[in-house]
């Protein structure tokens, strides 16, 4: 499932090309679990200008896995970078935690996306590890690279940042981790404040934004769906 079009603050979509990607594996999005909406009505419910699709979906996708019998659930780490990818975690946790609760038992994993693929730090703390053979992983750079450079600058950007800062190689390993509870699920901040919230503040005071997605936000959007525990 994809949640948003992945059009930013620069309302540039590229699901078509996720879509195009992933159906060369095999894969496709499943549309009828969940309908992806604009990256704007992400921002509108978190800055409570707009409605919240959060409890509706956690609902239907709660259906869908029991439906489907899925045992796996992976899904995106919280880490600050982006609110979006942060609900999503704190979706993918309560749809865990509704399963568990109807004793459908669920592994619920999470993987890094702007973090170290397989942190040497954490590695003894993987629950799956994927190793890939030499031609595997340029072939993986090689789809990597396109599809950011057929979306955005932004995305190119962000992908060679990456690859700068941990090196091709580190790629040739993706770690998988079990999933962790954000603190916006217990109706709590970040000890550190999350780099969207630090971005967001510097390009509101150059003049790019009018408004600041803060973790308070996030803390509010995810204590009106979150599961009581």
């Amino acid at each position: 499932m994809v949640l948003t079009h992945g059009d930013g603050s620069i309302h540039q979509p590229r699901l078509s090309d996720s879509e195009h990607l992933l159906s060369e594996m095999g894969v496709r999005i499943r549309t009828d679990w969940l309908a992806p909406v604009s990256d704007a009505t992400v921002y509108q419910a978190l800055l409570g200008t707009g409605p919240s699709p959060f409890a509706s979906w956690l609902a239907s996708l709660t259906q869908a896995a029991m439906d489907a019998g899925i045992e796996m659930l992976v899904a995106d780490e919280a880490e600050g970078y982006n609110p979006t990818h942060d609900l999503c975690r704190a979706l993918a946790n309560g749809v865990a935690h509704q399963l568990q609760q109807a004793g459908r038992p669920v592994q619920n994993l999470e993987i890094p996306l702007i973090g170290h693929p397989c942190d040497p730090e954490r590695q003894g703390a993987a629950e799956v590890e994927v190793r890939l053979s030499g031609p595997e992983l340029d072939h993986k750079l090689s789809m990597m690279e396109a599809y950011a450079r057929r979306c955005s600058p932004v995305l190119e950007q962000e992908l060679q940042t990456m690859l700068d800062s941990f090196g091709r190689q580190a790629f040739a390993t993706e770690c998988l981790y079990t999933a962790s509870r954000t603190p916006y699920e217990n109706g709590e901040l970040p000890e550190v404040m999350p780099s969207f919230e630090r971005i967001g503040e510097e390009r509101r005071q150059a003049g790019i934004y009018q408004h600041v997605i803060r973790a308070d936000h996030l803390r509010q959007l995810v204590q009106s769906f979150t599961p009581p525990r």
